[in-house]
């Protein structure tokens, strides 16, 4: 168990924690320098916990999530995991409705066990190229999963999750999964079915609510969105063009270019910590102001906060005529016939980006 705590955090008040689960052939430290989740939490005050796999129980240092005396409930690994989870409780002044895990490949795989046998712990998870919960069990199946052969209806495989926690009443976590569609180690179909489980698992469609295409203007990135009946966002869902089996990280010497190149990182000017800092609610994130609807010919506006010394990218669909300067942190649209994103990247003067969500906009039924 590794730990990092912020210097400027608040011991006297209740904070956040993250549980960042490394991939096969790292380690803490790799993972730390290569994601910048301390880094993060240095500026905003929560803590991150580290487990790191030991040699003698994997040569490779991956988490066992393919074996299934690490899968049950408070068992092997998993049980090892939750019981420093506990232990942070117990000595640190943990906000327990605001724990959250993240992993990448092995990691994301032990980030989902996590998540199904201890939803009461957990607020919510991203997954970076994982499997659905028990998508193996055992060096067969495991092998069957990693090619995307390992496929369930949702009732079932959420059925397989409920049987852990058969007496559970509460909603499961939160998830968030990234796949990159050209990852040759996990095949792109287990991002598919982790949606498929955990849509069921909250009782929602397996068809999102919401798909935006392109998303914070960087083009290979997919993010669908499948919310509940009161409008919130329970599972998520990023597909990633061109990514092979990696961390998106976007580095540099900005302040949100705190990423590290690794073997296991890809460069697609998009920090995928950030972004799940975001997605989790441990940070807000930066929004454009305005409609998201439209009737066919209305002018909309859509407004960022003005820094002097700044400019703005605005991007908006085709269809769409500019009525206002583009560059500015205020755009006006004389909007067309088709539903599209707006999207607006502020370049402050020392040529460092800040990337606003992305408002997607649906045009209005005139009848």
């Amino acid at each position: 168990m590794f730990l990092h705590t912020p210097p400027n955090v608040d011991k006297s008040k209740p904070a956040p924690m993250v549980v960042v689960l490394h991939g096969c052939l790292q380690c803490a430290t790799k993972v730390q320098k290569q994601s910048g989740w301390s880094k993060l939490a240095d500026e905003n005050g929560f803590y991150v916990l580290y487990p790191q796999q030991r040699r003698i129980n994997n040569p490779e240092r991956c988490f066992r999530w393919f074996k299934r005396r690490h899968t049950n409930k408070g068992r092997g690994e998993n049980g090892s995991i939750k019981h420093m989870v506990d232990y942070m409780k117990a000595n640190y002044n943990i906000d327990s409705s605001k724990v959250f895990v993240t992993g990448l490949s092995a990691g994301a795989a032990m980030g989902v066990i996590m998540m199904a046998d201890y939803p009461e712990t957990f607020n919510a998870g991203a997954i970076f190229a994982g499997g659905a919960y028990k998508s193996g069990n055992g060096y067969v199946s495991a092998a069957m999963a990693f090619v995307g052969w390992r496929v369930k209806p949702a009732e079932k495989w959420g059925n397989i999750v409920r049987k852990q926690n058969p007496n559970y009443k509460g909603e499961y976590p939160r998830m968030i999964i990234y796949q990159g569609n050209s990852d040759l180690i996990v095949n792109k179909r287990n991002g598919v079915e982790i949606m498929k489980q955990w849509t069921n698992l909250h009782h929602i469609s397996t068809t999102p609510s919401e798909t935006i295409d392109g998303y914070v203007g960087v083009k290979d990135i997919h993010r669908l969105a499948y919310s509940s009946a009161t409008k919130k966002e329970a599972v998520v869902f990023y597909k990633v063009d061109k990514l092979n089996h990696a961390l998106l990280i976007d580095p540099g010497k900005c302040k949100n270019q705190f990423n590290r190149r690794t073997f296991f990182s890809k460069d697609k000017n998009y920090n995928s910590t950030l972004f799940t800092a975001y997605d989790f609610g441990l940070i807000k994130a930066p929004e454009i102001d305005g409609p998201h609807t439209a009737f066919l010919k209305e002018v909309v506006t859509y407004t960022v906060p003005l820094t002097e010394g700044s400019s703005y990218e605005w991007t908006y669909p085709e269809s769409c005529t500019l009525v206002t300067d583009q560059n500015r942190n205020a755009i006006s649209l004389n909007w067309g016939a088709s539903s599209g994103c707006i999207n607006v990247t502020e370049t402050d003067a020392s040529g460092c980006k800040k990337q606003y969500k992305t408002v997607f906009v649906s045009v209005k039924d005139l009848k």
